[in-house]
């Protein structure tokens, strides 16, 4: 019973498909056939449709030809640009303190959040070994460094000084516990 009702349920739906496709089909025969019997001088077809649009295109760019004149003539040439910031100069005598060698062993400064094993490597070429020396760093220390990592602002957004003291005092803590 039930496949009954499926195959009658698929023939009404083609039925009603090809009804759909059918009267498509007729009723643009049947309009184009009354167009021709109106009995208009032009009638419009479908590929008239393309002078239409280009007339309405020449007349937009007038009317857009016509605004830049108007807004030419009532507002001024150019708006005076804003005198930019100037630059802060990195001066070298901002350079952190460096050690040509690490005071015994060098600090692991990967625990520090934000420095990775690259920035480590770059830090111990500038002599920097430890967490007291990061500590220690003043602004323009922390400018100049910025600007040589290529990271600016970092520093302070991943607070690399705050963290620095609080490991060289676990350090200095751990060292007198021994």
């Amino acid at each position: 019973m039930g496949y009954l009702f499926f195959q009658i349920l698929v023939w009404i739906l083609l039925a009603f498909g090809l009804g759909g496709i059918v009267g498509w089909l007729l009723r643009g025969f049947t309009h184009t056939f009354q167009e021709d019997e109106n009995g208009d001088p032009q009638p419009l077809g479908h590929g008239d449709d393309h002078t239409v649009v280009s007339l309405l295109r020449a007349e937009l760019s007038d009317y857009k030809k016509r605004l830049r004149e108007l807004e030419a003539t009532t507002l001024p040439a150019k708006p005076e640009p804003e005198p930019q910031k100037p630059k802060r100069e990195i001066a070298d005598e901002w350079r952190p303190a460096a050690l040509a060698a690490p005071n015994g062993e060098a600090d692991d400064l990967k625990r520090v959040r934000g420095i990775g094993p690259k920035i480590e490597k770059t830090l111990n070429e500038l002599g920097i070994f430890h967490y007291a020396q990061i500590a220690n760093l003043s602004r323009e220390n922390i400018l100049w460094l910025n600007h040589h990592l290529h990271f600016p602002g970092r520093i302070e957004r991943e607070k690399w000084v705050e963290q620095t003291r609080e490991l060289a005092e676990q350090s200095l803590e751990q060292a007198e516990s021994s």
